[in-house]
Order: C-alpha cells, then sequence, then structure tokens
C-alpha cells in the first residue's frame, strides 16, 4: 500500500515553495510528524506531531518556526470509535474551541462548534439517501439556517457535484467532479453566475498512487503544482485452513 513521506509543493515555472515530509512509525501504520520546510532554511517553518491512545490519534500539536508550540488538538471518541469531540487549545493550553459530532447507524448526524465558554457557535446537521449523504444543512449559534450543501452523485454511488445555497435557497456555486477508472481527475469550482473559479486536477502513478496535483485559475493557468512521493507498506495476512 503506497504511503505518502513527502510533497513537493512548486510554483508554476517549477520553483519550489515548501516542502512537506511526513514520518511515520516502522511498519508505516501511524503518522508521527509532519515538518514543513522552505527551500532557502534547513529549519522548518512548522511541524505537527501526533500522539495515539488505544489504536487511535489521541492530539496533535503543531509548531511554529520558533519551535514554540502554537496550538494543540486533542480527541475523544465515543463507543463504537467514531470521532466524538476535538478541543482545539492555545499554545498555553487555553481552550479556543470545541468541535463536537453526533453519529447514528454509523453515519455523521451533526457537527457542533462551541466556544471556550460552552456557547454554540455554529451547527451543521446532515441527511442521507441510502447509504450516501444528500445534504448538510448549516447554522448560527442561535439555530439561523445560515446555508445548505446538497450532493450529486453518478450512478447513485459516486460523487459528481457538491451545490452551495445561502440562507434564502438561492445557488451560491458548486464544484463538479470527474472519475476515470475509479479515481477523481478533475474537482471544477464555480461561481453562482457560472464562471470557474479554480480547477483541480489529479495525475496517478500505473498502481493507483496519486502523484502530482495541479491547481489552474479561472484562465486555465496553472498556480501551483503538488508531486507525491511514496513509501510503500506491506500488508501480511495468515490464512488458516480447517
Amino acid at each position: 500500500m503506497p504511503i505518502v513521506i513527502k510533497e513537493t509543493v512548486s510554483f508554476a515555472d517549477g520553483v519550489v515553495e515548501r516542502v512537506v515530509e511526513h514520518s511515520y512509525d516502522d511498519g508505516y501504520a501511524r503518522l508521527l510528524s509532519t515538518v514543513a520546510r522552505k527551500p532557502s532554511s534547513p529549519d522548518p517553518v512548522e511541524r505537527v506531531d501526533y500522539e495515539y491512545s488505544g489504536g487511535e490519534l489521541a492530539a496533535k500539536s503543531t509548531f511554529g518556526a520558533d519551535g514554540a508550540l502554537s496550538s494543540r488538538s486533542e480527541y475523544a471518541y465515543g463507543s463504537g470509535g467514531a470521532l466524538a469531540r476535538e478541543t482545539i487549545k492555545d499554545g498555553v493550553g487555553g481552550v479556543q474551541s470545541v468541535s463536537e459530532w453526533r453519529w447514528s447507524d454509523g453515519r455523521k448526524a451533526s457537527w457542533r462548534v462551541l466556544s471556550a465558554a460552552g456557547l454554540v457557535l455554529a451547527r451543521t446537521d446532515y441527511s442521507y439517501k441510502g447509504d450516501v449523504p444528500a445534504a448538510a444543512s448549516m447554522y448560527d449559534g442561535a439555530g439561523a439556517l445560515q446555508g445548505r450543501l446538497e450532493y450529486g452523485y453518478e450512478n447513485g454511488i459516486v460523487l459528481s457535484r457538491i451545490e452551495y445555497f445561502d440562507a434564502t435557497g438561492v445557488r451560491d456555486g458548486w464544484i463538479d467532479y470527474v472519475h476515470a477508472n475509479g479515481r477523481l481527475t478533475q474537482e471544477s469550482a464555480y461561481r453562482a453566475d457560472g464562471r470557474l473559479e479554480r480547477r483541480l486536477s489529479y495525475e496517478y502513478s500505473p498502481d493507483g498512487a496519486l502523484i502530482k496535483r495541479i491547481l489552474a485559475d479561472a484562465t486555465g493557468k496553472t498556480r501551483e503544482i503538488v508531486g507525491y512521493d511514496y513509501a510503500y507498506r506491506t500488508e501480511t495476512r495468515i490464512v488458516t485452513s480447517e
């Protein structure tokens, strides 16, 4: 199984803007840290460390260019192993916000964002058609509708479009997705008036690993290229016969 170990972010002319390296445990099963660097300096501009407990991600700590802790996210899970809470703290341990998720029959039913004081700042409710998401309705802390997302599918399974609507029901833009051979190959974002805003294109290796992501603006001009390098995790299966 391919595991991303490095991302190289370049401008359209090929000049490297930053390099992001990922470190794992010996079996490439757990991501341990992510370090971002500029080509002009060996020192990291950002480092993210990951901590685990009982096989689940327990915390994520982000450090700035000066090496000081800038933020920390702590995670809690429900009885079924689904993510139930994320607590975001600043560099000195003060709570900044809390996200809470509610699940029903293994599907995400709602997401709430709370302030450090416990006040609800925003809520998103999810609805489904069969086994796939159909819509997401977004509310402010007072419960007033702020907007809505609707999901469209090809053959009822493969995501082909996400439409954005404002609080009055007027369409505010959309994203179209194109797939080939079971892989996402293009993602195009449009404004409310139908004008193209940006386009992402994806390229893959013969074994299906993503090797390049290209961001283009509304005119089709390339703005950013991200290349991916991989290591491969070996999975061992034990087969027994009776």
